[in-house]
């Protein structure tokens, strides 16, 4: 991650960065990447299965299944949404 940031690139593609860090560090780390995106206004590309991360990091969010675009939302609208089925699920709402 030091790498790619060092570089300061226009575009930084993350794909699930946060995947084996514990609750306070990833919360430590998304802190830190907010930070940077805003000082250098690239732009922040990443994956994650994760809700707490896009409220952290996201403006908006695609939601892909099966390899097409399902939902494209700002993140605050997607985060509310209970429809359709699979962001639901995704989100927690498996019981709707």
């Amino acid at each position: 991650l030091a790498r790619a940031l060092v570089r300061r690139r226009p575009i930084l593609l993350l794909d699930e960065p946060f995947a084996a860090l514990d609750p306070a560090m990833r919360a430590d780390m998304a802190r830190l990447i907010a930070e940077l995106h805003a000082e250098t206004k690239s732009t922040l590309l990443f994956i994650t299965h994760q809700p707490e991360d896009i409220s952290r990091l996201a403006e908006r969010v695609l939601f892909l299944e099966a390899g097409s675009i399902l939902l494209d939302a700002p993140a605050a609208d997607f985060l509310a949404r209970l429809d359709p089925p699979p962001v639901a699920k995704f989100l927690g709402h498996s019981g709707i």
